[in-house]
């Protein structure tokens, strides 16, 4: 019986869930995504929000919302140090049995919680779902597939997507997010979790919202991108097939916006999500499939 229909069935009250945001000078994408915690389902949540160094009025605006509200949970960082220090922080100071991250130019849709809670399972080291990628004209389902999510899938691409719900235990027995990353820290966390507790879930119901609009700077093809996926690489690099080491080229000349050649296409069958790279293949190498998907999207 799952968390939900035991709390139903009983006295027992619903898991406290922990969502923890870290932010900086970005107070009108900050409060839609905190917008949409208070839409949430269910019930029990409290909000952890770190203003990592903001200079505008992000902290006066969290000051008076926590005023109103007292499951908000708010922390300064004086000086910026980073979105990784600040998640690590909110982690440690979270009450919750599960935590779960959302980043600040992002949204929950209202059944994210308890559709996670719902589908957790402790043998596996946590659960996510699928997301829409917000385009700006266009929504995308991504990682749609129902299922369980291996060490070997994970070290090839991560399946996991951005945020996963998982017990705060587990995230503070592995020293929580690696503040030398960069980037890619969640697909980091992610990995280290399925190495030490197995397998993880993923549930197919889209429940995040990623925002690649022009009121938002996604990490994609900048230089601490391309440099958090070395940092990745080398991380794990032991663990890794050759399978595995096929699609981290793959996911570095397309996070350089590099052009994959034929010879690379060639090389990179049998390895696994071919369909993306033949659509990468063809937008790096013809401008007008580029041009066409950009209209199309954007």
């Amino acid at each position: 019986m799952n968390p939900i229909e035991l709390a139903k069935n009983s006295d027992l009250s619903l898991p406290l869930v922990s969502v923890y945001i870290p932010t900086k000078n970005r107070q009108a994408l900050l409060a839609n995504a905190i917008d949409s915690i208070f839409q949430q389902t269910y019930p029990n949540i409290e909000i952890l929000v770190v203003d990592d160094g903001s200079t505008d009025n992000t902290f006066e605006f969290l000051t008076q919302l926590s005023s109103k509200h007292n499951n908000i949970f708010i922390f300064k960082n004086n000086v910026s140090k980073g979105a990784c220090a600040s998640r690590n922080l909110a982690i440690k100071q979270a009450n919750g049995e599960f935590v779960t991250g959302l980043d600040d130019d992002d949204v929950f849709l209202p059944n994210r919680i308890a559709s996670l809670v719902s589908a957790y399972d402790d043998n596996y080291a946590f659960v996510c779902s699928s997301m829409y990628w917000d385009y700006g004209k266009k929504k995308r389902i991504i990682d749609a597939k129902e299922g369980q999510i291996t060490l070997a899938q994970q070290l090839s691409y991560n399946e996991a997507t951005s945020q996963v719900l998982v017990k705060k235990e587990r995230v503070l027995s592995i020293g929580g997010f690696d503040e030398q990353f960069v980037a890619c820290q969640d697909y980091d966390l992610w990995t280290r979790l399925m190495i030490k507790y197995g397998a993880a879930f993923r549930i197919a119901t889209p429940t995040y919202i990623v925002n690649d609009t022009g009121s938002s700077q996604r990490m994609i093809a900048n230089t601490n991108s391309v440099k958090g996926y070395l940092q990745y690489f080398d991380k794990h690099q032991h663990l890794m097939s050759d399978a595995n080491l096929k699609n981290q080229k793959f996911m570095r000349i397309r996070r350089c916006r590099e052009v994959l050649s034929m010879k690379e296409l060639i090389k990179q069958i049998g390895s696994g999500h071919f369909y993306s790279k033949l659509r990468y293949f063809l937008s790096s190498n013809f401008r007008l499939i580029q041009q066409l998907h950009q209209k199309h999207y954007k």
